[in-house]
C-alpha cells in the first residue's frame, strides 16, 4: 500500500494536519490530524510502498518502551483513519456504488 499523491503534511499550531492539494481536495473533505508518531511514519510512507509490518518495525526502531503488539494495534487504527479519509491507497474500493439495471435484467426477470 502507499499514500495517495497530492497530499502533504503540515504542522499547524503544534498539530500535524494532512492537507490535500489539486484533485485530492475533492476526495479528502475532512480535516485529518495525526500524532507526532503518525508524522514520523508519514515521512517514511510518502516515499515508499509499505505494509503494516514495515510501519511496526519503524516504530519499534524509533521508540523505546513500545511493544510490538501495541504498535500493531496503534498502526492498524492509524491506517484505518487514513483509509477512511481517502488518504491511503490500499487497493480497496470504499464508499457505495450504485448500478442502475434496466428492467427485466434481474434474477427473477422483473
Amino acid at each position: 500500500m502507499k499514500l495517495k499523491d497530492g497530499l502533504i503534511l503540515r504542522e499547524v499550531a503544534g498539530q500535524f494536519v494532512v492537507v490535500p492539494t489539486g484533485k485530492r481536495v475533492q476526495e479528502v473533505t475532512s480535516i485529518v490530524y495525526i500524532s507526532s508518531s503518525g508524522a514520523y511514519l508519514w515521512d517514511y510512507m510518502k516515499d515508499h510502498e509499505f505494509q503494516k509490518e514495515d510501519l511496526v518495525k519503524k516504530i519499534l526502531e524509533h521508540y523505546t518502551g513500545v511493544t510490538g503488539e501495541q504498535a500493531a494495534v496503534d498502526i492498524e487504527k492509524f491506517l484505518k483513519t487514513l483509509a477512511d479519509n481517502n488518504i491511503l491507497d490500499d487497493g480497496k474500493i470504499r464508499g457505495q456504488v450504485f448500478v442502475k439495471m434496466p428492467k427485466g435484467t434481474g434474477k427473477d426477470g422483473v
